[in-house]
């Protein structure tokens, strides 16, 4: 790689943790074509990002971003993702690949700052999407208010001798 590719390639990166919100750093030593262009695919899905670079460019990537401490993660086959939006889902997708990879390991992960490790990626990926955890908030909010509803109209029908 040229002096030039790996400076573009540094600020791509750079681009990429400045808008981020959330990053997990893999290791995928060992693991086949189709079975990582499958895992690709889901993270795509899950509207986040897959980036398989050197190591070192990435060490060079998250300095003086809130992704310094993946730093020492960087040694080996390293590939890493990134999300913006929806930390659970990026969760689920990579939950899944490593439940049905053995050949793939988690190494590390942040999210907004905070280093978090395997069994808190797993928390993470059980948890219901962000659609689903909207539409019971909104129950919630609503369901005091149509109780309330059925309870002035079945007074209302009482009174009315209905």
């Amino acid at each position: 790689m040229e002096k030039n590719q790996k400076f573009a390639e540094v600020a791509a990166l750079k681009e990429t943790f400045s808008t981020a919100t959330s990053a997990v750093v893999i290791e995928f030593k060992g693991l086949v074509v189709d079975k990582d262009t499958a895992f690709r695919k889901s993270v795509r899905e899950s509207k986040a990002q897959y980036r398989v670079s050197k190591n070192t460019l990435l060490r060079l990537a998250v300095k003086d971003t809130s992704f310094e401490a993946l730093g020492g993660s960087f040694k080996g086959a390293s590939a890493i993702a990134t999300t913006t939006t929806d930390v659970v889902a990026m969760a689920k997708a990579i939950n899944g690949f490593l439940k049905d990879n053995p050949a793939a390991t988690f190494k590390a992960g942040v999210m907004d700052g905070k280093l978090f490790d395997a069994k808190q990626l797993q928390v993470l990926a059980e948890l219901p999407s962000r659609d689903a955890l909207i539409a019971k908030l909104l129950y919630l909010m609503q369901y005091p208010i149509s109780g309330l509803a059925v309870a002035l109209e079945g007074i209302r029908k009482q009174k009315a001798g209905e």
